[in-house]
């Protein structure tokens, strides 16, 4: 186990231990970074957005948000949302789908043209594989790879950034590799796929951030950022409230290559109580 992995998992059980008796914000002063701007993906507030996508979105963007990770527009036309998106001042910075659906030209070339029409800077693949992602050997990460090279430079071609987001099953050792992940990073041309990073997801499938930030600078451009609860079964859950020490890995920001930090939790029972103490949380924290 690297120096770095074991000194989160002290913190991060620190963290865990403070937190029980209400004291998780220690963390939250410990330097003078600081989030200027934040993002929010929309999937938690799916419902919402379904029963009134302007009065939901006119309350992101009044807690603070900047930035939306969203699919397709809202409402009656493209040009109508994005009136809308322009009026409250959120800007739609990504979206995406799984590489099953960008392995198709046209479809591709859709997802593309469409991204572009929103003014989008990325285009996401979600998940690499073209099945479950079980029992992956070092064969099928060099696939995946391949296949992300591809969309990137069709990408590329076409105006747009591309990027890949990290579930926890690309954790898994693999020949030649600590993980899986690794063999991407390694095989995949960093000016065409550049990397999305979910915080909760590499934690959970046992990754060390700080080792891939030493050995693999500047790959990953986007933060995604939930937080893991105090159980056995490290379920997810809204920034703030569980035991990842976000402090500790945004102070590595730089050597880490992040433009946008992301929130993302899947599913909340209250989504827009969780999303605004997600936002007051890390926009207070000092890292």
């Amino acid at each position: 186990m690297s120096n770095s992995r074991r000194d989160f998992l002290k913190k991060s059980a620190l963290s865990s231990a403070l937190l029980s008796i209400g004291g998780g914000s220690l963390f939250s002063c410990s330097g003078s970074g600081q989030i200027k701007e934040l993002g929010l993906i929309t999937g938690v507030i799916r419902d919402q957005i379904k029963a009134d996508y302007k009065a939901t979105l006119q309350k992101v963007a009044e807690i603070g948000y900047t930035y939306l990770e969203i699919g397709n527009y809202l409402g009656p036309s493209l040009k109508e949302f994005k009136a809308f998106l322009q009026e409250i001042n959120l800007i739609p910075i990504a979206g995406g789908t799984s590489i099953a659906d960008m392995m198709d030209v046209e479809k591709l070339q859709n997802m593309i043209e469409n991204a572009l029409l929103m003014e989008k800077k990325y285009l996401i693949c979600y998940w690499p594989w073209m099945d479950d992602g079980l029992n992956k050997k070092l064969d099928d990460f060099m696939e995946a790879s391949e296949r992300l090279n591809i969309v990137g430079e069709q990408c590329k071609k076409m105006g747009i950034k591309f990027a890949f987001h990290n579930h926890d099953k690309e954790f898994v050792p693999v020949e030649g590799y600590q993980w899986g992940y690794e063999a991407i990073l390694e095989n995949t041309d960093p000016d065409l796929v550049e990397m999305q990073l979910d915080l909760y997801w590499i934690i959970k499938g046992g990754g060390d951030p700080f080792y891939l930030f030493d050995n693999y600078p500047g790959r990953y451009s986007i933060f995604h950022i939930k937080d893991m609860d105090n159980t056995p079964e490290k379920l997810y859950t809204c920034p703030g409230y569980g035991v990842i020490d976000f402090a500790e890995i945004f102070a590595k920001s730089n050597a880490a290559g992040v433009e946008y930090y992301i929130v993302e939790i899947d599913q909340h029972p209250q989504p827009m109580q969780c999303i605004e103490d997600s936002y007051n949380y890390l926009i207070n924290l000092r890292f």
